[in-house]
């Protein structure tokens, strides 16, 4: 097919270049039309990516999350206009919602601040010291609830407590159970590496790489990552590791309605109004826009020290496009490449 030998050249070149490392799914109507694996799961053992190789997929978690607790919602065991310290004890935010949370309209502080602040950083931290730290220091809120929109960790960090405390389980287990199981996703985990270390098969292993030096480092042994240490025990916005089949099981899964009813999918994928007049640019859980020739496009990035991750999906016209890399190119203008941008060269191809 033209379009996969036009985008496995891309990935040749750039691989070439020394400039990508990682896995690439393309579908149409859920099945692959581009597959692709460059580099190495593991640079110190010489180990060889799969495409079963199994990544931190970052940011691309917070959908899953906002999946999670719209399942529970379809199950009537919470409200999206609940408040949020209706089920966080202490919470010191008491006009949050959930739906607030869900469409990054509520106004919370960002939690890594004040870890940099008052953290000791030989301890690793969970969702638990999260809450500790917003309830004894209370940082202001940057606006009023509802009154704008802007990214928020904390929020989904929120959201796995509430997923916790409404369900009875733990966040990874209920994840599990009830979004990585019913999807066909086999390999997918909600894993802290660090705080909780584990034997895991067929590893991608994040590095960092400067243009001016041979060797790949992990961020655990660069000062300037330290925070990927102190901050791996939280969950929410972040922690699932998965792998391209996997994350298009989970697109069939959405799709095919095996995980949320029509109404719900609806809802995931509209955009909202914040009191100022402005659109946000998220449902829940996912980033909305339109492209010209494709319509809507349903997405989420994800970066973090050695990874930059992508998952953007077409329901207009039921393409996929996913991207795992595991390897973090830094030039002499600390610029990269990152996931965002190579989504785009691949849309050039196919629509």
């Amino acid at each position: 097919m033209e379009i996969a030998k036009k985008i496995d050249q891309l990935f040749i070149n750039k691989r070439k270049e020394d400039r990508f490392s990682g896995n690439i799914l393309v579908a149409k109507d859920g099945k692959s039309i581009y597959t692709g694996t460059f580099g190495l799961s593991d640079y110190r053992e010489n180990r060889t990516l799969t495409i079963d190789s199994l990544f931190e997929l970052a940011s691309v978690t917070k959908p899953m999350t906002a999946i999670g607790i719209m399942i529970l919602a379809e199950q009537s065991k919470l409200h999206y206009d609940d408040a949020v310290s209706k089920w966080i004890p202490d919470f010191p935010y008491p006009t949050v919602t959930l739906r607030h949370i869900l469409t990054h309209t509520s106004g919370l502080p960002d939690y890594m601040d004040l870890f940099e602040r008052y953290w000791d950083r030989t301890q690793i931290a969970t969702n638990v010291d999260v809450f500790r730290l917003l309830a004894k220091y209370q940082p202001r809120p940057y606006f009023d609830v509802g009154d704008k929109y802007a990214y928020s960790n904390t929020g989904y960090v929120c959201l796995a407590a509430v997923i916790e405390a409404v369900s009875g389980m733990s966040y990874s287990s209920f994840m599990l159970h009830h979004v990585f199981i019913p999807s066909g996703m086999h390999r997918t985990r909600v894993m802290n590496r660090r705080f909780k270390p584990e034997r895991i098969d067929d590893f991608a292993y994040g590095f960092i790489k400067s243009t001016n030096d041979k060797d790949f480092s992990l961020p655990d042994e660069l000062p300037d990552y330290d925070y990927v240490n102190y901050l791996d025990g939280i969950q929410g916005d972040g922690m699932i590791h998965s792998t391209i089949m996997d994350l298009l099981s989970l697109d069939r899964a959405l799709k095919n309605g095996l995980l949320l009813s029509s109404p719900s999918i609806e809802l995931a994928q509209s955009t909202s109004i914040t009191k100022d007049g402005q659109e946000t640019p998220c449902g829940f859980g996912w980033f909305i826009d339109h492209l010209e020739s494709a319509g809507k496009r349903v997405s989420h990035s994800g970066g973090w020290p050695g990874y930059s991750t992508m998952l953007s999906r077409y329901p207009e016209t039921d393409y996929t496009i996913i991207i795992l890399t595991n390897v973090e190119y830094k030039t002499s203008d600390d610029s990269q490449e990152r996931a965002e941008d190579l989504l785009r060269q691949i849309e050039q191809y196919l629509f």
